[in-house]
């Protein structure tokens, strides 16, 4: 994981820009993490931020693309 990070502040400070699928996995990682790995992140504000809540999209709805 540390590697990762490196890689993404490394990549920020090179193209000044947010390699965000790379955020993304790392986000991911520590969401699903087994048992009490990152705890403290679970608990927290920002955790609740990446739940789902269930909104889907339907087909019949407008502005649906696919």
């Amino acid at each position: 994981m540390y590697q990762r990070i490196s890689a993404i502040e490394f990549s920020i400070l090179r193209i000044g820009e947010y390699p965000i699928p790379s955020i993304i996995d790392i986000v991911n990682i520590i969401r699903l993490a087994k048992g009490n790995v990152f705890a403290e992140w679970k608990q927290s504000d920002t955790a609740k931020l990446f739940e789902d809540h269930g909104y889907k999209n339907k087909k019949e709805s407008s502005g649906y693309f696919f």
